[in-house]
């Protein structure tokens, strides 16, 4: 009986053993922007046009249901608002960077007016400060711009590069590649520097030998170029960069959260240019595939792949095909495109250099086609064609040249658009878990935050934290002396008096002066002008408090 009775009991623990999840230590959160479903299909069969025997995307095995995302006060969504709801759970407005909204009166859910404004932490901010992770950030765009933007700084205007860039600079992350070096000035590399980083600014060989964190790696003057114009000799992929940011950040043993975003899949749908975000979409997929790579190997980490909302809505069909859809080959569909070298945008810049007789060359180069007058007259109305035979008042209601030559272009093709803009589509959501604990059906963008905070032990701590880290000055400092002054149009500081303790904060700063003496924050310090407000950590008051 005893022997049965142990045995049963082995039985059971190792049954329990087996059950029982292995925690996750890392997660990747990859955002290709602007993705609308459409575009995911078309790119899937443009890679299979390219080489018949790939039909399938690296993500395709791990989709597993539909993203609701929208703003706060409104269906469509903005890049900033959407990722940050992505991060900080509060579906928040237009151009409000993982910052509390205002309230409106078309809000489709709940606003509490009195927390207009504030910072609210991100999922990679709670990370390092709870858990001790490490940070990462890649992406293609500036890295100033929305989405990277979102998940460590705060700002209500995400054109607010003054606000946001110092905030990134000292959020202590740990990796920080993609595009922006006109955006690192001087002054902010040696403030990286003084913290013990490297600061590679278009350096492929530096970033690519880089062996420790904490490291900041800038290619571009602004964002990196279209990977069909990229010289990968100067110039990382995505992919490239991912694998580099997985190798670094994964010397933590406490885990890291990675956040890798396919960024100008968004800029080329914008301007209806639908072979450079296939291609885009593309080369964020190979980004993927390293990801999960990684994440098989690892056995710890968690990858998830979402778009932060739809761009363009691109459509394989069109009015050309309203008649004969359904016997199309799919080289007829794709070839028109096959002679297409440039982005519309550089394509755009190029013309407008030279006078309209040029342009027929430039086409016949680039494009591999000699528009017609009809065409070409079109295009010289563009409102930003200094050269038109139209003044600047009669073209000032046109469309840019870059979207104008859109429309000549993929008028030629069987690709459709319906916007400039974004749209009100779910998007797709692709999960990697090493014990398959995933999301299905339909969640909402409070969902994916909720499900991040799961997998990264960061439930019900994401609120506290805000509040611990981005209280008011007036609530921490109430009842001593405070003043607000101005720095220079951008800069402000704060003086608080307690009989002969002083206390100063300087705005986007990760540190305070208490009696001369520093006290570094694991937190920035924001700045609202719009409250003439800091947001700052509660425990700074016990630094003023008179002992008795």
């Amino acid at each position: 009986m005893k022997r049965l009775f142990f045995t049963k009991v082995l039985l059971f623990l190792i049954l329990f053993a087996f059950s029982q999840h292995k925690p996750i230590k890392n997660v990747i959160l990859m955002i290709p922007d602007g993705t609308s479903t459409s575009l995911l299909s078309a790119a899937r069969w443009y890679q299979t046009y390219l080489d018949s025997s790939q039909t399938t995307l690296n993500i395709d095995p791990y989709i597993c249901g539909l993203v609701r995302t929208n703003s706060s006060d409104a269906p469509i969504g903005d890049s900033a608002p959407t990722t940050s709801c992505y991060v900080s759970g509060q579906p928040t407005q237009t151009a409000f960077v993982s910052t509390y909204p205002v309230a409106t009166d078309q809000d489709l859910i709940p606003i509490d007016a009195t927390r207009a404004y504030q910072p609210l932490a991100t999922v990679l901010e709670a990370s390092k400060i709870l858990h001790g992770k490490s940070t990462g950030l890649v992406f293609t765009c500036e890295f100033p711009h929305a989405t990277p933007a979102d998940c460590s700084a705060h700002s209500y205007s995400r054109g607010r590069y003054s606000m946001i860039i110092p905030q990134m600079v000292h959020n202590h992350l740990d990796v920080v590649m993609g595009g922006g070096v006109k955006y690192l000035s001087e002054k902010y590399q040696e403030d990286l520097k003084a913290e013990n980083y490297s600061v590679y600014i278009d350096d492929i060989d530096g970033f690519r030998t880089c062996k420790r964190m904490p490291v900041w790696a800038l290619f571009g003057e602004t964002s990196m170029p279209y990977t069909l114009e990229a010289d990968a000799n100067k110039m990382p992929s995505l992919a490239e960069m991912t694998v580099k940011a997985l190798e670094l950040l994964s010397k933590n043993d406490k885990g890291f959260f990675l956040m890798v975003e396919g960024s100008k899949v968004d800029w080329a749908a914008h301007d209806n240019d639908a072979k450079n975000a296939m291609i885009e979409l593309l080369e964020f997929d190979k980004a993927c595939g390293e990801a999960f790579e990684f994440a098989k190997k690892n056995g710890e980490t968690v990858v998830i792949v979402l778009p932060d909302h739809g761009t363009g809505s691109v459509t394989v069909g069109n009015t050309k095909s309203n008649s004969g859809y359904d016997k199309l080959s799919l080289k007829e569909i794709m070839s028109p495109i096959d002679n297409y070298k440039l982005s519309n945008w550089t394509m755009s810049e190029k013309m407008k250099e030279v006078d309209t007789a040029e342009w027929p060359q430039l086409f016949d180069t680039y494009f591999g086609f000699i528009p017609q007058r009809s065409e070409i007259s079109y295009l010289s109305t563009a409102r930003d064609y200094n050269k038109s035979y139209l003044s600047k008042e009669q073209r000032k209601t046109n469309l840019s040249l870059t979207k104008m030559l859109s429309q000549v272009l993929y008028g030629r093709t069987y690709f459709g658009f319906t916007t400039f803009g974004h749209t009100i589509e779910n998007v797709f959501l692709a999960i990697y878990h090493p014990e398959n604990d995933i999301l299905t059906g339909c969640p909402t963008n409070v969902d994916i935050f909720n499900y991040l905070c799961k997998q990264m032990n960061l439930t019900d701590k994401m609120h506290n934290l805000t509040e611990e880290i981005f209280t008011p000055h007036t609530i921490v400092f109430e009842g001593f002396d405070i003043k607000i002054d101005s720095l220079d149009k951008e800069d402000f500081r704060l003086t608080v008096k307690n009989k002969k303790n002083t206390l100063l904060a300087e705005s986007y700063a990760n540190y305070v002066l208490v009696n001369n003496q520093r006290v570094d924050l694991e937190s920035v310090i924001v700045y609202m002008d719009k409250k003439n407000t800091f947001y700052l950590p509660k425990k700074l008051r016990s630094y003023l408090e008179v002992k008795k």
